[in-house]
């Protein structure tokens, strides 16, 4: 039977194969609402309600292919004349069916354990909640401890944090655990900008009293090797996590090009933690590259990435992935209370 992931991809490619246009359009909301439906649809009798009309025939067709050779076939007999090129920016992607049958089947990981909740963001940038909001969202989930990351100004298509930002949340940070911190305790963490030479775009007097989790998200398209970039950044004074290593996007963009295994020891070294991303349409790292992380003595953090009090629940697409790399429990941060961790924080 054919799984969501195998039947978003034919919908995916069929899209891709179509000029742009309203045909195109619908078969990519077809493939999106496949992929991120939360069980498989082979023995269902009813498509997702998402699926737009136009195309159910076609994605009625697609399901009843008796295997993946049957459904290459109906792909090629319905492609449009356009070339279908974008596979790889699919590859090593989860679907939600599969996510959550991977995580109910890993009960060494089990998402309830979470105590901490790691990398969200508010309104002071991209975010569409206040930091308390989503203090109690986390403390909701069971979270015995948060770590609130707001882009900083190098991000200006965010709207960044400036000093006088950062100064702001401090304060509302440290106004939560005044009347809160019995029940969850709020770190003041910062996603900074890995610049082009591998600096921060933070000042190191700026840095004390801040988890740092340092990312990139320019030259995200540029093919040239990204590890001296990668290593200088590892190397920034207070540099707590790496975050969403590889910069890629389902179905939009594969990522930056790095020697990983250097990458991956020079983080073990400097005891730099590793993100594992559970946003759906990030899922960075990847699988494979989160086991190679695994044998070179990473350790790491599970992350949402939300930007919404609903996004936390993608902390669970980052267990699915730290199970299927077979990262275990106690590498894993989240799962620590807050008394054990070794927080890079300066000051």
């Amino acid at each position: 039977m054919l799984t969501n992931a195998e039947l978003a991809d034919a919908l995916f490619s069929l899209a891709e194969s179509q000029p742009p246009g309203d045909e195109r359009i619908a078969l990519l909301r077809a493939a999106y609402a496949v992929f991120d439906h939360p069980r498989e649809l082979a023995e269902a009798r009813r498509l997702p309600d998402t699926v737009p009309l136009d195309v159910l025939p076609t994605v009625t067709m697609l399901k009843g292919a008796a295997g993946a050779d049957a459904l290459a076939a109906v792909v090629e007999r319905l492609a449009g004349p356009r070339e279908m090129r974008g596979r790889h920016t699919r590859e090593g992607f989860l679907s939600a069916a599969l996510a959550a049958q991977v995580v109910a089947g890993a009960p060494g990981l089990d998402v309830r354990q979470l105590r901490g909740a790691v990398h969200w963001h508010t309104r002071s940038s991209d975010g569409a909640a206040m930091v308390e909001t989503m203090a109690r969202a986390c403390q909701r989930r069971g979270a015995s401890w948060a770590i609130v990351a707001d882009h900083t100004r190098g991000l200006a298509c965010v709207n960044g944090l400036d000093g006088e930002g950062i100064a702001l949340q401090r304060r509302a940070v440290a106004a939560w655990n005044r009347r809160h911190g019995d029940d969850l305790v709020l770190l003041h963490g910062l996603e900074v900008e890995i610049l082009a030479d591998g600096t921060l775009d933070l000042p190191r007097p700026a840095r004390s009293g801040v988890v740092l989790i340092a990312a990139i998200h320019t030259g995200l398209a540029d093919r040239h090797d990204q590890t001296p970039r990668l290593l200088r950044a590892l190397d920034e004074p207070g540099v707590w996590a790496l975050a969403h290593p590889q910069g890629r996007l389902f179905n939009r963009r594969g990522g930056v090009r790095a020697n990983w295994e250097v990458v991956f020891r020079a983080a073990a070294e400097r005891g730099v933690l590793l993100e594992v991303n559970g946003f759906p349409r990030r899922q960075d790292l990847d699988p494979t590259l989160l086991a190679l992380a695994r044998e070179a003595g990473c350790s790491f953090l599970l992350a949402s990435d939300a930007h919404h009090p609903r996004h936390l629940a993608f902390d669970a697409t980052a267990v699915a992935l730290a199970a299927v790399a077979g990262v275990p429990r106690e590498r894993i941060v989240n799962f620590e209370k807050l008394d054990n961790l070794d927080l890079a924080v300066p000051g």
